[in-house]
């Protein structure tokens, strides 16, 4: 009586740990945002610039973490482009003044439509 008492409650402590471990919040995958380091810097027109409070993720997805927050203001070094997955054309950049480089939206950046080359794949491009 006592063995069968005994494995009742471990049973029941393991599953009481089980729903206690499962009900912690989900962690989203974000490892499509690594692997974006430094781009050719193939882009020298000046035709971009950064509106006030511009995000700059890790990677090119809205989900991938903020480094930094670019303004109107501030210098800006545009490289490269790519189209993610979403179908959203990102800018790789470098905030001049705070040394912050990653992506950007092109939509939450200011662009004058001139010619981008593609970070990955040459003699690919974009233009409005």
């Amino acid at each position: 009586m006592r063995s069968r008492l005994l494995a009742s409650a471990g049973a029941l402590a393991l599953s009481l740990g089980g729903l206690w471990m499962g009900a912690g919040p989900a962690s989203a995958d974000q490892s499509h945002c690594y692997g974006w380091g430094t781009h050719p810097n193939s882009y020298s027109s000046g035709g971009i610039h950064f509106l006030n409070g511009t995000n700059i993720h890790r990677g090119p997805y809205s989900d991938c973490d903020v480094l930094g927050d670019g303004y109107s203001s501030q210098g800006i070094d545009a490289y490269c482009a790519v189209v993610n997955s979403a179908g959203n054309l990102w800018v790789y950049l470098h905030d001049t003044s705070t040394g912050v480089a990653g992506w950007s939206r092109i939509d939450a950046l200011s662009w004058d439509g001139s010619r981008i080359d593609d970070c990955i794949y040459a003699g690919i491009y974009y233009t409005r």
